[in-house]
């Protein structure tokens, strides 16, 4: 039986034990969901741009570990497409500036050498003060899109 305070409520021991137990229940929860996605989910510093987390799936789309991908801050930049590379680092640094979220399409070339096309989305993820924390994102292949589309508008020009 748990103990109670002059109150009748429960002890602060108990209250902290049951915190911790909801804390770690969510997590798993959230890691499983993420580790099933079919999509990589990521987590990046606001100074560096560094990648604090990233998902399993880093390794099935592009060819990569979870270590490889956390130990070079600059392998999302070296792996991007150079006819997309401006553009798209463009556009991250307008949402870094701004504080806004990110969206880009891009081309990405995996370990074995294919082209993957990337619809990249990030928010920025801010504490309960409202200071900005990190950024959360995911990256989503949308290569059979954009073959599709491709297809589509060359039969068009026919």
């Amino acid at each position: 039986m748990a103990e109670r305070d002059d109150h009748g409520a429960p002890e602060v021991s108990d209250r902290l034990e049951t915190a911790v137990a909801r804390a770690e229940q969510a997590e798993a929860m959230y890691r499983a969901l993420v580790e099933r996605l079919p999509a990589i989910t990521y987590t990046e510093a606001l100074d560096d741009g560094r990648t604090l987390s990233i998902s399993p799936q880093v390794e099935t789309l592009l060819g990569y570990t979870q270590d490889q991908w956390m130990e070079d801050s600059l392998l999302w930049v070296g792996l991007m497409h150079p006819d997309d590379r401006d553009r798209v680092l463009e556009t991250c640094e307008i949402a870094n500036r701004r504080e806004e979220p990110f969206t880009a399409e891009y081309r990405m070339i995996s370990r074995d050498g294919r082209v993957v096309w990337i619809r990249d989305e990030a928010v920025l993820v801010r504490g309960s003060r409202g200071q900005p924390l990190c950024w959360q994102g995911v990256m989503m292949d949308i290569t059979m899109q954009k073959k599709a589309q491709e297809t589509l508008e060359l039969q068009r020009g026919r």
